[in-house]
């Protein structure tokens, strides 16, 4: 089986995983909005989002993409 790699090795909390899951539920699809706002600064990680998740969402002034395993993950901040 072939390890899945991501962005960060940081463990998002339950609470937060289960917030937004909600959140991306009540919304859109953010992925392509993400993708775009890193191809300049970014392109690998760009790369890397549009083909290794799901679907993204907005959250308290970050980017979390989801995988096929329905884990969110942190990619990019704006504080």
């Amino acid at each position: 089986m072939a390890r899945k790699i991501y962005l960060s090795d940081e463990t998002l909390p339950e609470s937060l995983q289960e917030t937004l899951s909600q959140v991306a539920a009540q919304g859109s699809d953010r992925k392509d909005e993400v993708v775009e706002a890193l191809s300049d600064e970014q392109p690998a990680k760009s790369r890397f989002v549009d083909s290794e998740y799901v679907a993204c969402t907005w959250w308290e002034g970050c980017y979390y993409c989801q995988d096929d395993d329905k884990t969110w993950h942190r990619v990019k901040c704006f504080r």
